[in-house]
Order: structure tokens, then sequence, then C-alpha cells
């Protein structure tokens, strides 16, 4: 396993000034997987769990991917890292970051397996790294600083700014929070997703919450669902809208 400490390389991409970012919030099921894409540039947050069968894959493929620059993985819980080796696999791919925490899962350790076997350049995450991705857009982590005791709260928490536009991607930390336009609302929208931290700043506009059809009810939390609607906040939901698509040219942001 190639270890790096920091970012020697630097993904670049020329400068458009009407270059468009898009974010696929993909639905599936009770889990995460983010696509981000730029100027030719792809990146992969979290992958879903390993029941979704060839789900990011195909979706990847149909996107237009043919190669991922970064591959980031929140934390190791299986429904963020489950389906990540298939992808791994589908698709070349230059670094894979994510938080260092170890997990006795199966999963995991297929994963760091598949990682270490492939010599795939690797980085642990940790707060104020800035991750090179492109020329016009900056992304910075902003937690973990060190691990603690609770898995999701030890995701890595990213902060992606384009333009006067920023979005925030905190895994499943309900604890953390970021001033930002757009948040992927942590945990699937659970009890403590709003009000742990999200609503006690800045107020996002808009929240995307990555959850199960079959999970409404319980997830998102009906407690959460209420404090969102409170502060006025537009809630999108993959449960309601299956994949999510958002474009943004850096002065506004809209919805396929």
């Amino acid at each position: 396993m190639h270890l790096m400490h920091g970012f020697n390389l630097l993904l670049s991409s020329p400068s458009l000034a009407d270059a468009e970012l898009i974010i696929h919030f993909i639905d599936v099921g009770h889990g995460d997987a983010t696509l981000i894409q730029y100027n030719e540039k792809s990146l992969l947050i979290d992958a879903g769990s390993n029941d979704i069968g060839d789900t990011v894959p195909a979706y990847l493929h149909k996107a237009g991917v043919k190669k991922l620059d970064l591959v980031i993985a929140s934390h190791p819980d299986s429904d963020h890292i489950g389906g990540m080796l298939d992808v791994l696999k589908a698709f070349p791919h230059d670094r894979y970051i994510d938080n260092g925490e170890a997990n006795d899962k199966s999963s995991y350790e297929k994963l760091m397996d598949y990682v270490i076997k492939h010599q795939i350049p690797y980085v642990v995450g940790r707060a104020g790294m800035t991750i090179p991705f492109a020329d016009n857009i900056t992304i910075t982590i902003t937690s973990p600083s060190t691990l603690g005791d609770d898995m999701d709260e030890n995701s890595i928490c990213l902060l992606l700014t384009y333009g006067s536009i920023k979005f925030f991607f905190p895994g499943d930390c309900e604890t953390c929070d970021a001033d930002a336009d757009v948040v992927k609302l942590a945990h699937h929208g659970s009890k403590g997703a709003a009000k742990r931290a999200l609503l006690s700043g800045t107020k996002p506009k808009t929240v995307i919450i990555s959850v199960e059809k079959d999970k409404d009810g319980e997830l998102p939390a009906p407690s959460t669902m209420k404090a969102l609607e409170k502060a006025g906040i537009e809630i999108h939901r993959t449960s309601q809208e299956g994949t999510i698509v958002l474009h943004s040219d850096g002065a506004r942001y809209w919805f396929d």
C-alpha cells in the first residue's frame, strides 16, 4: 500500500468560464453514494452497500465516467463502503482516501486487501487537508482531526466550494457542520441529523437525504423533517425522487 500523508500530485483541469459542476446523489437505498463531475474529472464519495449489485458501477458508466480521479470512503460502515470494491474493480482510479479507521466486517477487509494488493495510492484524510481536484474547485476536509469511539462521528466531512456556492458532505457525522448552501444530510436523516449541528449555525438552503423507500416513517426521522421544514429548508429525498442530480455554474445551482 502506498500511504500518503499529503497530496503531492495536482489533479487539475483547464479553467472554463462556463464549466458545469454536476453532483449525482445516487439512489442506493439505505446508504450513500455521491458522484461529482467537473471538466471530465470524476470523484466518488462512498458506494452504497454490498447488496445493491452493480447499481453504482452501472450508474457511473451511464454518467459517462471512464476513470475516477478520486475515490473517498467517508467511514467504513457497510452501507457506505459495501459497494466500493465493485467500483474499484470496474474503473481506473488515481487515489483512494479514507479516515484510517479499521472495521472487522468482511466488506472492509476485502476492500483494503484489494487496495494493498493493487498498490492503490492511499491517503488517510484529516481535518485541514485540501484535496486537489480541479482548478476552479476547492475541497477541504473539515473532520475528523482525530478518531474517537463513534464510527459515524469519525466520518470524513468534505466542504466543496465552487464559485460562490458551497456543498457539504458529512458522511454520517451528526455533530459536524459547515457554512454551506447545500448539505447531504448526515446519517440518512436520523433523529440527530439536523438538531445536533445543522440547525445550530448558518442554515443551508437545501438538504439532500439519501434514504431507502421502506425506511419512510423511520428514516428520515419525523423530528428531523419537522425541524427542517420549520427552518424553511428545501428538502430532496432519494426515497421519493430516486437519484437526484444537481448542477451548478458557481453562481447558482439547480436540479434536473
